[in-house]
């Protein structure tokens, strides 16, 4: 039987038994770049037979066959594909998130040898955000204590660990299914410390940083709710103070003019 005999039969057959050697590689890349599967071959024959398939069906997406390849099989990645004839190796562009996945590629050479590649793509992480903690979740504090709460959120929390940092890893909370991932932060206020807060995951990670000086961050019998209602109060009063000086004044005005007359 030939070679090309032997390919065209493996092409339905996924499971090869005979002579093979099977390695597993983990790939992880973020959304839109670009990565290489490698074989690790330093160079093809002429009569080296490559195949490469996606997926737990073991779809065909590319081959090489008597140095010609072809790369067209799967309308799902397009033109993204590009086979080296030297190396047998896969580069797949601009790649996404659907395209995570298990790789695997079957040279038949000598022998028959196989490798597989479990890739897993993820989104760059978002900038997370800190913001004041409301009163009501504040429930371990104490209300006569002068204290500051905020809490750090990151949304599309996809495999993202969220932690906060003061020199050390305070503490941190990491992607258990949800959208959004918030964590929150306790200090006391007049603290010089400076926190910042890390979102990461395997590729990427962003940080930002808090201010504590705990002026923009204080609360205090009531923090920020007090600050809200007291403003249109004060407002009211002035109002007030302004209508009786003007009422009075309107009096006076004609007990003057009676004076003079």
């Amino acid at each position: 039987m030939t070679r090309c005999t032997l390919f065209l039969i493996l092409i339905f057959i996924s499971d090869v038994r005979a002579s093979v050697k099977d390695e597993v590689e983990t790939v992880e890349v973020t959304e839109g770049t670009t990565v290489t599967l490698r074989t690790h071959l330093t160079g093809i024959k002429s009569d080296d037979m490559i195949r490469w398939t996606f997926g737990t069906t073991d779809t065909r997406i590319a081959q090489l066959v008597n140095s010609g390849t072809l790369t067209d099989y799967e309308e799902r990645f397009g033109d993204r594909l590009q086979l080296d004839t030297q190396t047998g190796s896969l580069t797949i562009s601009n790649i996404r998130s659907t395209d995570s996945g298990v790789y695997k590629v079957q040279i038949i050479s000598k022998e028959i040898s196989s490798k597989h590649f479990s890739v897993t793509v993820y989104a760059t992480v978002p900038v997370p955000s800190i913001t004041p903690r409301s009163s009501e979740s504040r429930t371990d504090l104490k209300s006569s204590s002068r204290r500051c709460s905020v809490v750090c959120s990151v949304r599309n929390a996809y495999k993202v660990t969220l932690s906060w940092h003061n020199g050390s890893d305070l503490h941190s909370i990491s992607d258990s299914g949800n959208s959004t991932l918030s964590l929150p932060l306790d200090f006391e206020h007049g603290d010089n410390n400076t926190y910042s807060c890390v979102a990461a995951n395997p590729v990427s990670n962003q940080t930002v940083y808090l201010n504590t000086t705990c002026t923009q961050f204080y609360s205090s019998k009531g923090g920020y709710r007090f600050v809200l209602w007291l403003i249109p109060v004060l407002i009211l009063l002035l109002l007030v103070l302004v209508a009786t000086y003007l009422l009075c004044r309107k009096k006076k005005v004609p007990k003057n003019r009676q004076e003079e007359t």
